[in-house]
Parts: structure tokens; sequence; C-alpha cells
């Protein structure tokens, strides 16, 4: 077989497909228009109307957003937009509460409040869009805390004698993102299947793996052997659960990337680069895995491919 055939016509895009995707990209980029515009109109009248006119106008399309989704409730499209604009705004009123009365909180606590209040709208909403919003809050509020937040911090006081560093705070928001990752596929098995499209599960699984590919790099612990063993014992989970249900070639494109990743990092930082011939072996050894990560990848791809097909013309 030939592991780097051209793509069949069957797997490309058809025309009616194009044009769904580019109509939900246009709707969505209206959406995001329409809430950017809303703030930025409370900005630009920020010297003219007082405290209760700004949260007045917030509040105000919060209200009305949430009446346009019980009016038009999810699935419909309608109300699926409405609660994804009132994600937007629960933000918005978050940011100008916090402008407006100094309540001296972290910009983490921002937004792990906005997650908590929009977790309805998204739960609501029954949208992989909704939820790809709320998990990219989630995930700007756990970068903050693990990654910008300092280890004196009192917040992390409960790891004093653990060997705390940066690299084992980033295990966090790995392990948040790997969760949500393998929740969504069982949610797919429901009747709730619409709000956890796959792009989704692969957006959650690339984020977290690339969380453990940050915190597995040396410049980033002290305590390398250990967070590498972790993340080696939770990549063989995924590799070992994608190869036994045979479905989707995607989770073992990820690994091999970061492992790619993280071995010509370290192999880098061990040899110092302090010459071309170095240099050149960093190159041959990125370059060759790749290329057999690559060839491996394909293979399976097709055998996995022709035996979903055999098995669905029996």
């Amino acid at each position: 077989m030939n592991t780097f055939a051209p793509m069949r016509r069957e797997d490309r895009p058809t025309p009616a497909e194009r044009r769904a995707f580019a109509v939900s990209l246009l709707q969505a980029a209206g959406l995001g228009s329409l809430g950017a515009g809303i703030i930025f109109f409370v900005a630009a009248n920020w010297p003219i109307w007082g405290l209760a006119g700004r949260f007045g106008s917030l509040e105000t399309g919060l209200v009305l957003c949430i009446g346009v989704a019980l009016r038009q409730p999810p699935p419909l499209r309608t109300g699926q937009a409405a609660l994804l604009l009132a994600t937007f705004l629960t933000g918005a009123l978050l940011a100008l509460f916090g402008q407006s009365y100094q309540t001296g909180a972290d910009v983490h606590e921002l937004f792990f409040t906005w997650a908590l209040l929009a977790l309805p709208f998204a739960v609501a909403a029954l949208s992989g869009a909704v939820w790809a919003v709320w998990w990219v809050v989630l995930d700007v509020g756990l970068a903050l805390l693990c990654g910008g937040l300092g280890l004196d911090h009192f917040f992390w006081r409960f790891l004093e004698g653990w060997g705390r560093d940066r690299g084992m705070l980033l295990m966090l928001p790995c392990l948040v993102n790997l969760l949500g990752a393998g929740f969504f596929p069982w949610l797919r098995r429901s009747a709730f299947a619409k709000a956890a499209p796959l792009w989704l599960v692969r957006l959650l699984l690339t984020i977290g793996l690339g969380y453990g590919v940050a915190a597995s790099l040396p410049d980033m612990t002290e305590h390398g052997e250990a967070i590498i063993g972790l993340y080696a014992l939770i990549s063989i989970a995924i590799a070992g659960a994608t190869l036994a249900h045979r479905l989707d070639v995607f989770p073992l494109t990820v690994l091999a990337g970061c492992w790619i990743a993280i071995s010509t990092v370290w192999m880098a930082h061990a040899m110092g680069l302090n010459d071309v011939g170095q240099f050149f072996i960093i190159t041959v050894w990125l370059t060759g895995s790749s290329a057999a990560a690559a060839k491996l990848l394909m293979h399976l791809l097709h055998q996995w491919r022709d035996t979903a097909e055999g098995g669905a013309a029996s």
C-alpha cells in the first residue's frame, strides 16, 4: 500500500459543505463583532455615562440575550447565538465591575469567575462553539494562575515540601484539559452529541498535551524526570485507547508532535549547541523522527479507514 497516496475525491469537502462552513464562519464573526461592538460602545461613551449607565447598558444586553434564548431555546441556532453573546457580555460585566470598584482581585480570579457564571450558558446552549469559548476562558485563567502567578503566592502554599516548581504547576491545566477531552467523547454517545463535536475534543486534547510539553521542558522544572514520567504515562494511556478503538488517528498525531518537540529540546539542552556539528545532529533527528512519524501515521490512517469502509460495506 502506498502510504502517501493522494487524497481521494470523496475525502474532500463538497461545495455544499464549503458553503455551510463559510456561513458558519461568517455567523461566528458576526456574533463576535456584535459583542465587541457593544463593549466598544460602552467604552466610547465612558466619560458621558455614569456608573449606572455603563452597567445598565451591558445588563440590558445580557437580559435580552437570555430572553431570546428562552424564546428560541437551543438547539435552535438563534438561542445558541444568544447564549454565546451572553457569555461575552458576562465577561464584559465582570471587567467593568473590576474597573469600577477596584476589588484588588487577581486577573485569574476574574477569568475563573467568568467561567463559573458562564457555565450555565455553555450547558444550556448545546453547542460546541459555546463550549469552546467557555474552555478558552477557563484556559486563560489557568494559564494566568499556573504560568504567571509567582511560586510564593499564597495559593500555592499547600504545595510546600512537594518540590513545587513551574513545571509541576503547568501539569494542572494539562490534566484539566485532558479530562475535558475525555468527557466530551462520552457526551458524544448521549442525547447531547451536538454539544460535543469532534473538533472540540481534538482542541482540548491538543491544548492539554501542549501544556504537558511546556511542563516537560528542561528550563521549566527541577524535577524533569518525574514530570516526563507522568507525561509518558498519560501519553501511553491516550495512545492505548486510540489504538484500541481505531477511530481517529489525530491523538497519535498530536502525541508524535509533542514527543518530537520534547526530545528535540532536551537533546539541544544536553548538547549545548556549541558548534555546527551538534546543530546538524539536531536537524537530522528532527527531520528523521518527523518523517518516520508521518509515514507510520499515514499507514494507520489508510489501514483504519479501509477497515471502517469494509465493515460498513458488509
